[in-house]
Order: structure tokens, then sequence, then C-alpha cells
């Protein structure tokens, strides 16, 4: 029988570390959409496409993009927000992994349909104005 021997070379722990923790500050210096703002855009584009005949209505929408009819309700009511503060949202920019405005904390800002009412409760969840792009 013949013996066969083959060296597999690991690289060491620490090697690996650091590369993650390079990796990491890459991702952390670099800016993205935030996803509220996403979903806002895409309340707009699918307003858009309602009003120029591309869907029937919201049933056909929430069909083609394979939502349920209740997520699709929650995505337009964005639309609800008072232009400033769609406007801010639209503009957020923060680093991959974090979301320190998601769209459950926009749903309480939209918990009143007046837009001073809005204002107010934006003006407490906003994020520091160093965060927003």
């Amino acid at each position: 029988m013949t013996e066969h021997a083959e060296t597999i070379a690991f690289r060491p722990r620490q090697r690996r570390t650091q590369a993650r923790v390079k990796r990491r500050r890459r991702q952390l210096a670099e800016l993205r959409p935030a996803r509220v703002a996403r979903r806002l855009a895409l309340a707009h584009r699918i307003a858009a496409d309602i009003e120029a005949g591309r869907y029937k209505d919201y049933a056909d929408v929430a069909r083609r993009h394979g939502l349920t009819r209740a997520r699709l309700t929650q995505l337009m009511n964005l639309l609800l927000l008072a232009p400033d503060i769609q406007e801010e949202v639209l503009a957020l920019e923060f680093p991959v992994g974090r979301k320190p405005v998601t769209e459950r904390t926009l749903r309480r800002v939209l918990a009143s349909l007046c837009w001073e009412d809005q204002r107010a409760a934006w003006a407490e969840l906003r994020p520091d104005a160093d965060l927003v792009g």
C-alpha cells in the first residue's frame, strides 16, 4: 500500500479576523439608501403605475408583486406622510446593517393624518442630523 501525504495550509485565525474587521470597516464607511427610503420610492412607483393604468387596482398590484393586500396597504400608507417628511426619508442613507429609521417607526408618525402632528412625531423620531445623507 502506498501512502499519500497531502499538506493543507490554513490561514492563521488572526489574519481571518483582521480581514473581517477591514471588510466591516469598509462597509460601515459606505452609505446606502435606507430600506425605508427604498420602500417609500416603491410606493411612489406603484402609485404612478396605477395612475398610468398599468395596474387595475391594489389587488392587481399585490398579485403581481407577490404581496398580500394588507402589506401593500402598509406600503402605500407611506404616501400619507407629509411631503417634507417624505423628502427627508427619501434622502436617508446609513451604513450597511444600521437601521435607525424603520417602516415600523414611520407608522408611529402615520398615527395621525394631520401633517403638523406628523411633523411633531417625526421630530422626536428623526435620526441624528449627522446620519442623514
